[in-house]
């Protein structure tokens, strides 16, 4: 059964119909404009709380991108949109056809079987028997990871933002410690705020599982998470077992190539701090290799 916001009764509280609905939902559709991006409930409220379903394994979430706007800045941009050439509707000559187009790709999608009640339910034995100071730490992380999410999406790119962002960053970091637990959680979550939040404990923790992560972020992300990324990877030098530094030389070595290729600068914030790091493990290298 279909349902959308022109079906809340007159008299009905509108935010708890919605947010029944967004809880019950096996597939829920962003209906993605410049005006749904701009406002306050749907990108904030609704969004959040899709995406939160969506990293448990609850719901299927698809945006459908109607008019031009800057979805590919959004934190749902990992999702895949339609239509499938990220054409909006309205630029379609015909909206007969790109109607077609989305519903039959909608009809693939409702087809197969919804998301697995019994991982639902595991979920939330899992949390019932979670520790509620983890519980805590993860509100807050999740809060700090929206704010840097709303800053990046709504202010300019300046050095304001940027002040901004860091800020947001090193309160991030003041919780890696106790935010370990929540590392795998974080690293693989669809929002790029919480991923960054997993590079914040990783500048506390260096671990040699995840250095291909760091250099993929380094690679692949925006530039002030690509840039913690790679302070996360210069860190991992002086924190690592020399047996690593082999691994870590390459991993440094051939994310800067991949940078280089690309066309990044040697200057560039990322391109500096991986250089250093570089010359600091190949120093420890050579050290090692004397004292060994």
């Amino acid at each position: 059964m279909e349902w959308h916001d022109r079906k809340i009764e007159p008299g009905d509280s509108w935010a708890t119909e919605i947010s029944s609905q967004l809880d019950a939902a096996d597939l829920i559709l962003l209906l993605v404009s410049a005006d749904f991006l701009a406002s306050e409930y749907c990108f904030g409220v609704e969004v959040e709380r899709a995406m939160s379903r969506l990293k448990r394994g609850e719901v299927k979430v698809i945006p459908i991108l109607l008019k031009p706007c800057l979805w590919e800045e959004s934190r749902f941009s990992e999702l895949q949109i339609l239509p499938r050439d990220a054409k909006p509707i309205s630029s379609w000559a015909s909206l007969d056809d790109a109607l077609k187009n989305i519903a039959t790709e909608i009809k693939s999608v409702v087809s197969d079987a919804p998301p697995s009640s019994s991982k639902l339910a595991t979920e939330i034995t899992n949390l019932l028997h979670f520790d509620t100071s983890i519980n805590l730490v993860r509100e807050q992380i999740r809060a700090y990871a929206n704010l840097y999410e709303r800053i990046r999406q709504h202010m300019r790119a300046s050095d304001e933002r940027t002040n901004r962002m860091q800020k947001i960053f090193d309160r991030m970091y003041s919780l890696s410690t106790i935010a370990y637990p929540l590392l795998d959680e974080l690293k693989n979550s669809p929002l790029p705020g919480e991923r960054l939040a997993a590079v914040a404990i990783l500048q506390t923790f260096a671990t040699e599982e995840h250095l291909s992560f760091l250099a993929n972020l380094v690679k692949t992300e925006k530039p002030f998470v690509g840039y913690q990324a790679s302070r996360a990877l210069h860190f991992a030098v002086g924190s690592l077992e020399p047996r690593v530094y082999p691994l870590l030389l390459d991993t440094l070595i051939s994310t800067q190539a991949w940078l280089t290729s690309r066309g990044i600068s040697a200057n560039s914030d990322r391109q500096s701090v991986l250089s250093a790091a570089k010359e600091e493990i190949q120093r420890a290298i050579s050290i090692f290799s004397v004292t060994k």
